[in-house]
């Protein structure tokens, strides 16, 4: 019996080396549907860019910043930096400081980014 087992694992063991290819992410193409791809090229159509605010200048950018933080209001920063080629790279959060020349704002509970004034191109404040 032991013979049997043996030939058996000599024989799998020649097969995985010298005939199995595997296909890699090709096995896996069959697992999504037709639908399924439409729905997803549909939503990349749907996240059309951000459209570009025009800059403010600083003094309009402190003062709004400094109304967000009395006011306890969130606000949309759009910033002077390109993510992705040439989608603007926005924060969206509240003020809970201000240090020097740089801003705290809580994005989420656990997260706060820290960015320089000179760094936002644009400040809306948001009522929600």
């Amino acid at each position: 019996m032991t013979t049997s087992r043996e030939e058996a694992e000599k024989r799998a063991e020649q097969f995985f080396k010298h005939d199995y290819h595997d296909r890699g992410m090709l096995k896996w193409a069959g697992y999504f549907l037709s639908d399924h791809t439409s729905a997803l090229k549909q939503n990349k159509k749907d996240e059309a860019p951000e459209k570009l605010l025009a800059p403010q200048p600083l003094n309009e950018v402190s003062r709004l910043l400094a109304d967000a933080w009395q006011h306890h209001l969130n606000v949309h920063l759009q910033l002077n930096q390109l993510q992705e080629s040439e989608i603007i790279e926005s924060i969206t959060g509240m003020v809970i400081g201000f240090y020097d020349n740089t801003i705290g704002i809580q994005v989420s509970d656990e997260k706060i980014n820290n960015i320089e004034l000179d760094e936002i191109r644009n400040v809306t404040l948001l009522n929600d």
